[in-house]
């Protein structure tokens, strides 16, 4: 085998990582760790397949002792470990609620559906919840109403089609739903549909106000949650609960952060502002229906367009960064349209009636407007200001350059922290707030020197280089028919992603699947469903996707995921850095790099091929810092090798 280095033949050994060892200091430490291992215990008992996983019973060890002792923990687990049924074992016996965070709905989705459970069936007694954000659940008030004229309010377009259609199938399967999510929905909703059967935390009325209060899915869900032992919620609802002063979830005084290192990115983004001229016209629009045709309306929608063209005129000669004086002023006279409005709204013989919905959902977004305009306008020292290019508008966003500080001023006062992600990339202890915290290392009990290779090519050109994607292509269509499909493509790029999926669909005989033309869980389904299916995707699906056993026996990314040089939070925190690639790029790329990696070997029998088309990742001086953060998999160069491993692996399957 030829290494990516000639001096170094061998896999490199993994770094040193601390002990993971429980410190069982403290009072009622070792009871509490013995108590979450025999939970643990119970809860495999009723797996299909019982496993024995000493790096599971490590886990679960480490989270009850920093449990008990009420000392913030932040572990990496490696694939394979089986981190949330050890976390969620510690959780039920703490005697304490806990607050389970996830990086995305579909992850809270699979967690709740499986794991939580699997756990809750051996702990009688304890009881868990799903929370999800007020505009997951459909308002009985809205639909009631009648959805059609709820429509305009959004985009003032047409309504679409299939809108009545899906409208009566909604009201079929609310007669069975005892939750309202419309998550559970058997169909992608029209997102039109979607905003006129929901409402925001600010359009909404209130339980008490609102004549379908009674029986608001929302609130349901959160009397569930308030009543229950454990909840578990989603990154953008547990921000949301910090940024309005903890006023959505129940008091808890544990949280257990699952893909902990998504947290930091997605902590800058919801602890920050955003504002759009389509937003404004919505206000406006809401108003409109309160007011009527008067001059305070008119002035917010005279703003919007004139905003909508000094953004359009800012995005054509690509500067999205440092907000010039003109924008400011545009900001500021919204600021101003925008408060005279909702002076106009107080005074409104409507305002004084409490039940009434047409004035909610004009006063609530406008309070909300406000109070972004203002974080816009004068933005703090920790804050970065930016445009973005969307299908119909460009926003302007506000983010938080370094959340660390606002997270631990708001969030770990009173409340211990479990922090755990397969990845955890250098210095997320100072980006979540918990600087010194000690981060524990627990490896995957996975066999990757056997199972797995990982494969750069010898003789590709340099991916800016006018021939890369052309090559790229030539690699995927060899790799791809050696692996009779099975194969998920990662890119990092749509554009190119679109462009190498059609050219390798023409020439090889399995089939392509394609991120977009279907809804993420049909193509992860029929993915795993039809072995012989190569699915090309993007950012997405570098994390969360698993599907484990003949159907993905190839793992393809097309470059290095270096975050591009104008993303303008990057660049905010490059300049704060004295060694900025090391300390910004790197461990960003390094984590999502072993994200992708990750999607592989899912099961101790799983067998399989990376290939990294990029050649930095074999010839590149920092390549070290990439090998560090992935899988301890052999390393080659050699194209043949590769074909023959990948060959040969329906004819040696591992049993």
């Amino acid at each position: 085998m030829r290494s990516f280095d000639p001096d170094d033949d061998e896999v490199p050994e993994a770094e040193d990582a601390p002990d993971a060892t429980p410190r069982r200091d403290g009072p009622g430490v070792a009871p509490a760790v013995a108590a979450a291992r025999r939970r643990l215990d119970a809860a495999r008992a009723h797996l299909p397949r019982r496993e024995d996983r000493p790096e599971q019973d490590t886990l679960v060890d480490v989270v009850a002792a920093a449990i008990a002792a009420q000392r913030s923990a932040i572990i990496e687990a490696g694939t394979g470990v089986g981190k949330s049924l050890a976390y969620l074992a510690a959780a039920s016996d703490a005697g304490r609620r806990a607050v389970v965070v996830t990086a995305t709905k579909n992850l809270q989705d699979q967690l709740a559906d499986r794991d939580v459970p699997l756990v809750a069936a051996t702990a009688p007694g304890w009881t868990t919840a799903v929370l999800k954000g007020r505009a997951n659940y459909v308002c009985r008030m809205r639909l009631s109403t009648g959805v059609a004229d709820q429509l305009p309010l959004d985009a003032g377009e047409d309504l679409p089609r299939s809108a009545s259609a899906q409208v009566r199938r909604i009201q079929t399967w609310l007669r069975a739903s005892a939750t309202g999510d419309l998550d559970e929905l058997a169909f992608e909703l029209d997102g039109r549909v979607r905003r006129a059967i929901t409402v925001t935390p600010a359009e909404c009325l209130g339980r008490a106000a609102c004549p379908q209060g009674s029986a608001c899915y929302a609130e349901l869900a959160r009397d569930r949650a308030a009543a229950a032992d454990l909840v578990v919620v989603n990154a953008h609802l547990y921000l949301a609960h910090l940024a309005v002063g903890a006023g959505i979830l129940p008091e808890h005084d544990l949280v257990i952060i699952d893909e902990a290192h998504e947290f930091p990115e997605i902590a800058a983004e919801l602890l920050g502002a955003s504002v759009s001229p389509g937003r404004l016209r919505v206000v406006a629009a809401a108003a409109r229906a309160v007011l009527g045709p008067v001059a305070v309306v008119d002035a917010v929608a005279g703003v919007a367009e004139r905003l909508q063209e000094a953004l359009r005129t800012r995005v054509a000669v690509v500067r999205r960064t440092d907000l010039d004086e003109g924008l400011i002023q545009q900001l500021a006279a919204a600021r101003e349209a925008a408060t005279q409005l909702a002076g106009a709204l107080r005074e409104s013989p409507e305002a004084g009636e409490r039940a009434n919905a047409r004035f909610r959902r004009a006063a609530g977004p406008l309070a909300q407007l406000l109070v972004d305009l203002r974080r816009l306008v004068a933005p703090g020292d920790g804050d970065v200001a930016y445009l973005t290019e969307r299908e119909r508008d460009v926003t302007v966003d506000l983010a938080v350059v370094d959340p660390g500080p606002l997270l631990a001023s708001t969030l770990w006062p009173g409340v211990t922290g479990v922090l755990v992600s397969a990845t955890i990339p250098d210095g997320l202890d100072r980006a979540v707030g918990l600087p010194g915290c000690e981060i524990v290392r627990i490896a995957s009990p996975f066999d990757y020197r056997h199972h797995a290779l990982l494969y750069v090519p010898p003789d590709l050109p340099a991916r800016t280089a006018p021939e890369a994607e052309l090559a790229i292509t030539d690699e995927l269509v060899t790799l791809i028919t050696a692996a009779g499909g099975r194969t998920l493509a990662l890119f990092t790029n749509r554009g190119v992603m679109a462009r190498v999926a059609a050219a390798v669909a023409d020439r090889i005989e399995t089939p392509v699947l394609v991120q977009g033309r279907l809804s993420r869980d049909r193509l992860i389904r029929r993915f795993r469903e039809e072995p012989e299916t190569s699915l090309f995707a993007v950012t997405s699906f570098w994390q969360g996707v698993d599907v484990p056993g003949r159907s993905l026996h190839l793992v393809t990314i097309d470059r290095l995921p270096f975050g591009v040089p104008t993303d303008p939070l990057a660049a905010a925190r490059r300049q704060r850095a004295e060694h900025p690639f090391v300390e910004v790029d790197l461990p960003r790329a390094t984590m999502l790099l072993a994200q992708g990696v990750g999607r592989l070997i899912r099961s101790s029998t799983d067998r399989g091929v990376v290939a990294v088309l990029d050649t930095r990742l074999a010839d590149a001086p920092y390549r070290a810092h990439f090998f560090r953060r992935l899988p301890p998999m052999r390393r080659t160069r050699d194209r043949d090798q590769v074909i023959s491993f990948l060959t040969g692996l329906d004819r040696d399957p591992v049993q």
